[in-house]
């Protein structure tokens, strides 16, 4: 019971290789489950695109420092309906993703920053265990 509180029901993983805007590329989902079954209603990834800044205002009252994010584009995709992973049992899935060509592009300034993450998750009863966002790289 704990691990479906805390979300240690499995460890989730997942990878890309280098991608390239406007042109669909596959991610890999690994997991593993812990102790127990993990029965799941469904297999799933977040995309997200975010934009960052990061930067000093100086003034006669000193020097402060801003910090902003926003989320340029976000999709959602079910990898797998419902099922189960044994205790120990390790499971791969493969999805297909488009970030569309009018997302903005992947860039990194002295000040400002764009990129995409992912996250694959394992919808549990409790907290989805999940892989954390993962930032993925331009070819």
């Amino acid at each position: 019971m704990a691990n479906a509180i805390t979300g240690n029901a499995a460890k989730v993983s997942i990878t890309a290789a280098p991608i390239t805007i406007g042109v669909p590329f596959e991610l890999n989902i690994q997991a593993l489950a812990s102790d127990s079954t993990v029965a799941y209603a469904r297999v799933y990834v977040k995309v997200r695109g975010l934009e960052k800044i990061d930067l000093h205002d100086r003034d006669r009252d000193g020097t402060e420092r801003i910090r902003r994010k926003e989320t340029t584009f976000e999709t959602e995709i079910v990898v797998e309906g419902a099922g189960e992973l044994a205790a120990h049992e390790n499971k791969t899935w493969t999805c297909e993703v488009s970030i569309p060509g009018t997302a903005p592009a992947i860039y990194r300034g002295r000040y400002a920053e764009h990129f995409y993450e992912a996250q694959a998750a394992l919808d549990c009863t409790g907290n989805d265990p999940d892989s954390g966002w993962v930032r993925l790289q331009h070819a």
